[in-house]
């Protein structure tokens, strides 16, 4: 069960439509925004093509599309997006603002051997070349990029998840936890979760092999603390269980597992406890963003 935040909070944007399926993220945003829900139809046909059907066309859409973690599929939600806006265009909608819970293939934020393609680069480009100028997206893994208008045009905004996370976590009143960053490039969300719940951070390091993409992790962290295990996504569990080993080597007295994104693209089993948001749907996914994310459309639109 998703958990209320400890603000509620509304805006009145009654003239921007939320458009999107009739889910408990959409139902939830829309009340957040204070905005008429209108439903995009997830249609899909048996050899899996799919034509989502809107019957309704607002002047201005805020237009957003959700994921589950069973049958994850980034593509589907894409072209869903994409025929989404198209559809609205040809009925007349004249301005499009997209929400992306989950923004896919933000992973290749660079080109990292040759000949491969810059998809997170390519996904903006295809948003923008449908005359989108204004994306929001939840926790999106461009890292590497140091300002995220990664594509001249559009203007991504960034929400941050370890906002929400870290406000649900201080329920538990945790006593000086350290939140341990299971590689160098979770370092900064560590950073940020720490300050939320007034702990300590530890960063491991983290090497893949390219070519086989097996993973190594190695460091030192205190003994004996309250550790927090902080990550944008979780996906094979092969990072989190990484880091968990360390932890239990340096004889941790309780580990959590918190991520933006639960993906779980394989069974996951840690024998701890993992906390995830809604951005996808998944048996984790505890923290609602739906706040959140609707003050940041307010504050920035």
């Amino acid at each position: 069960m998703v958990s209320r935040n400890a603000f509620q909070w509304v805006w009145p944007c009654r003239f921007m439509k939320l458009v999107g399926p009739a889910d408990d993220f959409c139902m939830n945003l829309a009340q957040h925004l204070g905005s008429e829900f209108v439903e995009m139809e997830r249609r899909r046909f048996p050899d899996g093509e799919i034509n989502p059907r809107i019957q309704k066309a607002p002047a201005e859409v805020l237009l957003v599309n959700t994921l589950s973690s069973q049958n994850f599929d980034p593509n589907r939600y894409l072209l869903e997006y994409i025929f989404s806006i198209k559809n609205l265009r040809e009925q007349g909608t004249e301005r499009i603002v997209l929400v992306l819970p989950y923004l896919p293939y933000s992973r290749q934020d660079v080109v990292f051997k040759k000949g491969e393609s810059f998809t997170s680069k390519y996904v903006l480009e295809i948003f923008r070349d449908l005359a989108i100028t204004d994306v929001f997206a939840v926790s999106f893994h461009l890292h590497r990029q140091r300002a995220v208008q990664l594509v001249e045009g559009i203007t991504l905004h960034d929400i941050s998840g370890f906002d929400a996370l870290g406000d649900y976590l201080n329920q538990y009143q945790l006593k000086d936890p350290l939140c341990v960053a299971p590689d160098e490039e979770a370092g900064k969300w560590a950073q940020k979760m720490a300050e939320k719940v007034k702990g300590g951070v530890a960063v491991l390091k983290k090497r893949r092999d390219l070519t086989t993409g097996a993973v190594k992790t190695s460091g030192e962290i205190p003994e004996g603390r309250t550790v927090i295990i902080v990550d944008d996504m979780i996906s094979t569990g092969g990072t989190i269980r990484n880091a968990l080993d360390i932890c239990r080597k340096f004889k941790s007295k309780t580990v959590l597992a918190a991520a933006v994104h639960g993906i779980f693209s394989v069974p996951i089993t840690l024998n701890i406890e993992i906390i995830t948001t809604n951005t996808i749907e998944n048996p984790y996914a505890k923290v609602d963003v739906t706040p959140y994310v609707a003050r940041a459309i307010a504050q920035e639109l």
